[in-house]
């Protein structure tokens, strides 16, 4: 079946947390921490991760507990660990929240994709703000559809999210694929609605895991990829 369109998660994908808030909040504690360190922790969180969501989905329990984590294994010391969620919490609220820093290649990928035969999708587990998101970095243009998991009340894993994405797509399964950084939302969910997955694991985080899907670690490997 011919490849007619791509789709994309958004965060750890396509746009970034700000790793200096991360500095500045955990500085705060009186612990010191580099991106490198927050980059080694996060990979490190990943098998967890997915773990507890292909167990039992993916909710706010879930992400509290992996930040929790998250922190802990920052050093952030336990009594101010409740103080660091919340500071975490306000941020995520305001305006665009935490994910603003473009992720490596990612306009230069989406651009080149726009300019193809291709429709490209994003597919987000978000809160209502992906447009405005998407918006903020002035990406609309790239995009034929974007689909907010808040807007159509499914979440990666679910395959919900991804049947909705083929039905506005006007697309079978075979004739796209999705690329995101985690396994449990990003793959197994789109093969639920039987869509490839591709896993984007730009910091080895998978390097040692026996996987059963394609792996890029870069984003401009996507144009590569769809081309074949």
């Amino acid at each position: 079946m011919t490849l007619r369109a791509i789709s994309f998660d958004l965060g750890h994908t396509l746009l970034m947390p700000r790793y200096d808030f991360y500095v500045s909040a955990i500085g705060k504690t009186g612990v010191q921490v580099t991106r490198s360190a927050i980059e080694k922790v996060e990979a490190g969180l990943r098998p967890w991760f997915d773990s507890r969501v292909i167990a039992g989905g993916l909710d706010d329990s879930v992400w509290q507990m992996y930040y929790t984590r998250f922190f802990t294994e920052l050093g952030v010391p336990d009594n101010e660990l409740e103080n660091v969620l919340l500071h975490l919490l306000d941020e995520h609220r305001e305006g665009v929240g935490l994910w603003t820093e473009p992720a490596s290649g990612a306009e230069e990928t989406l651009r080149e994709l726009a300019a193809s035969d291709l429709k490209v999708a994003c597919v987000s587990n978000n809160d209502g703000r992906l447009r405005q998101m998407v918006e903020y970095q002035n990406w609309q243009g790239y995009f034929d559809l974007l689909v907010d998991s808040e807007d159509v009340a499914s979440t990666k894993p679910d395959p919900g999210i991804f049947r909705f994405a083929l039905r506005e797509l006007e697309l079978e399964p075979g004739e796209i694929v999705h690329i995101g950084d985690y396994y449990s939302a990003d793959v197994v969910g789109a093969r639920q609605a039987g869509i490839e997955g591709i896993l984007y694991d730009p910091l080895g985080a998978y390097a040692e895991s026996e996987l059963d899907c394609r792996v890029i670690t870069e984003l401009d490997e996507a144009v590569t990829l769809v081309k074949e």
